[in-house]
């Protein structure tokens, strides 16, 4: 199957242009029903072609001197002031900025203009301040008389991952018989995602279909990836297929749905389809496709590519091929990749320790990682303490667990426990191993540490502390056949093949093969 390379056919990038274009008009053109007024500009910030450094400079400038003449008693109760400074502040993400102007605003001009309460609300939802975005939408006058804040609540929970609240206040507001818009469905049909909820997906289908928005564009990418999370990935297909305009969002949500359930072949027909119809992938098309492990040659004709069309060094697709050479065992390429970087993040650290993470060159990168202007994170540290495990590197490990916790005040996750269970278990220090999980946890040890415990047990020899670690493997992992495989094998190192006999029977009774 060659996607890419077809003599004589060539893509060009105004195909797409055009498209996008098109169908960003549509969108602006489509009726949002809102009943706020987009604001005007005001004397205040006229200077419309500024730097956003510059605008931020000028913003701090009106504020300061608003808030010196409120200090002289001086009263400003121009709505067009506010309201063009709270959009302001949202544009340029200055939401510290956006705290002051709300302490300027008189509080019966904030009960009484629905305008200035939605765009103060929509501030605090975006920055993650729910509870404050609550508290203004609480106090609005006619919260009801247009889409705008409960849109703007419903996102800022969306965004927090508070999917159950997000839905909780969407269903008020279709109790309250609060009109709809474009907007509305994206933002619910998000949360639907996040909960995992068929059903729920599908009630709001229905509320999307009622409210005329069946055949918006906007609407059904959100219902492709909302089905795709669910589970329903043939439903997402039937939606994707319906659409009679599609976006590269369109493609791309496809394109990650049947990723995401393990269906890579399908997913390389569509990116097939979507470039015969001219569109042409971007970074994130290429990335989820690269991370999906495709077949070697279908990768390095994406590289290939990506080269003539000189985005190879698109940070998201750079960090993609490297992720995807290391899946190959390529790992001349994938350091290669990275040490011609012209740019760097924390992604692109991570990508080439994990690729090295059973080789001392995994602690080199961390280390220069450390001197560079990028901050290790808790996918960092996993990647270290692998290494330090697969090297026997006890000490070092150790003193890397320290620093994280430390240093950087990274709360170990599950697999940070796992690894340092692992560099003990591998080294042989199994009564440490079980002394880390039994004392030293913050939180009941899953399959992932008692695993570990139980492989160090494999490689040692310990049938005491395998028995241990396998009888809570056996509640918390009922099904997993390897567990019991282990033990087996641990009983025949040790000479006890009766009790590897009564594993076999144990396994028999719940239907599991050997």
């Amino acid at each position: 199957m060659n996607l890419w390379l077809h003599p004589g056919r060539s893509f060009s990038c105004s195909i797409s242009k055009k498209k996008n274009r098109k169908h960003d008009m549509n969108r602006q053109n489509k009726n949002s029903n809102l009943a706020l007024p987009k604001s005007s500009p005001t004397p205040l910030l006229t200077h419309q072609k500024l730097q956003p450094q510059s605008k931020i400079h000028a913003l701090q400038t009106v504020i300061h001197n608003l808030e010196s003449s409120a200090k002289n008693d001086i009263v400003i109760d121009d709505p067009q002031v506010f309201a063009s400074l709270l959009e302001t502040c949202f544009e340029l993400k200055a939401i510290d900025y956006g705290f002051r102007v709300h302490k300027l605003i008189p509080e019966k001009l904030l009960r009484k203009n629905v305008g200035i309460s939605s765009k103060l609300l929509r501030l605090y939802a975006c920055s993650g301040q729910v509870e404050k975005a609550h508290e203004v939408f609480d106090q609005m006058p006619d919260k009801n008389s247009s889409a705008f804040p409960w849109n703007s609540l419903i996102s800022g929970y969306a965004e927090m991952g508070l999917h159950e609240d997000a839905l909780a206040l969407y269903f008020q507001m279709v109790e309250e018989e609060v009109k709809p818009d474009q907007y509305t469905f994206p933002r619910v049909l998000k949360a639907c995602g996040g909960v995992g909820k068929i059903q729920v997906g599908e009630e709001v289908h229905r509320h999307v279909i009622r409210s005329g928005f069946g055949d918006n564009t906007f609407v059904l990418n959100a219902l492709v990836d909302m089905y795709a999370k669910c589970g329903d990935i043939i439903r997402a297909r039937k939606v994707f297929n319906s659409m009679e305009e599609k976006e590269l969002v369109s493609w791309n949500s496809m394109i990650t749905g049947y990723i995401r359930h393990g269906l890579i072949m399908e997913a390389l027909f569509i990116l097939q389809g979507m470039i015969r119809e001219g569109y042409e992938p971007n970074g994130v098309t290429l990335s989820a496709v690269l991370s999906s492990v495709p077949p070697y040659k279908i990768g390095k004709q994406i590289h290939g590519w990506v080269i003539r069309t000189r985005i190879e060094w698109n940070l998201s697709i750079a960090n993609s091929l490297i992720v995807f050479y290391s899946n190959q065992s390529n790992l001349g390429k994938a350091k290669w990749l990275f040490e011609n970087m012209p740019k760097r993040d924390v992604v692109s650290w991570n990508s080439i320790i994990s690729a090295h993470s059973k080789n001392s060159l995994a602690l080199e990168y961390f280390y220069s990682m450390m001197d560079s202007d990028k901050t290790p994170d808790d996918i960092t540290f996993v990647s270290v303490l692998s290494a330090c495990a697969h090297l026997g590197m006890i000490e070092e490990g150790e003193r890397i667990y320290r620093m994280m916790v430390e240093k950087y005040h990274i709360t170990p996750s599950m697999e940070h426990y796992g690894c340092m269970v692992n560099l003990y278990g591998r080294a042989g220090l199994l009564n440490e191993a079980h002394e880390f999980i039994t004392n030293r946890m913050e939180i009941d040890a899953s399959v992932t540490v008692w695993g570990a415990l139980l492989y160090g047990c494999f490689l040692h020899g310990n049938a005491d502390l395998g028995e241990t670690a396998a009888n809570h493997l056996f509640k918390l992992e009922p099904d997993g056949e390897h567990n019991f495989e282990l033990l087996i094998k641990i009983y025949q190192k040790c000479g006890r093949y009766e009790d590897a006999e009564r594993i076999r029977g144990m396994m028999m009774e719940r239907g599991l093969e050997l």
